[in-house]
């Protein structure tokens, strides 16, 4: 399951590179038009859109290298074997809310495809597609977060090995 969810990161991760060039290209485009030619509407907010891509798809590899914001003081104070327990409670609280802010983004996603919403302007952006991409991180940022969690697990149980009584 690890190799798995390490194969798919890197192909998100890999087609996130891809993105922030095209949103480059498209904020380029964006500032020249508008100082040479007629502006073409709607590249700010597309490049905006492939931004909210970016972060999303790249949650999921972020959380396997261990590279979100952490407070390490108190972790750092305590010894190895609490160390880890407190690393597993947070894998815990972290499932609990990765799991309700992929609910909350679903719930909007699905609304916002039945309602067909979109970015009123010059040129009408559906949002719903975007916000399916996000569920689409959400998940993968989901089973990243659990896949940590049952490794943080193991570490634990190794640390205290059942004893038996013969």
């Amino acid at each position: 399951m690890k190799t798995f969810f390490h194969k798919i990161n890197q192909i998100l991760s890999g087609f996130t590179g891809w993105l922030m060039l095209a949103m480059m290209i498209l904020l380029v485009i964006d500032i020249i038009t508008r100082s040479y030619f007629k502006p073409i509407q709607g590249m700010a907010v597309m490049s905006v859109f492939v931004m909210m891509v970016v972060i999303y798809l790249g949650l999921a590899r972020c959380e396997e290298h261990k590279e979100h914001v952490n407070l390490e003081i108190v972790a750092n104070a305590l010894q190895p074997p609490l160390r880890r327990l407190m690393g597993l409670l947070s894998y815990i609280l972290a499932l609990g809310t990765v799991g309700l802010l992929l609910y909350s983004v679903l719930v909007n996603a699905v609304a916002a495809y039945q309602s067909h919403e979109s970015l009123e302007g010059t040129v009408e952006l559906p949002l719903w597609p975007v916000k399916f991409i996000m569920v689409v991180g959400l998940v993968f940022f989901f089973f990243q977060t659990l896949v940590n969690a049952i490794d943080a697990a193991k570490k634990l149980k190794k640390d205290n090995p059942k004893r038996s009584f013969e």
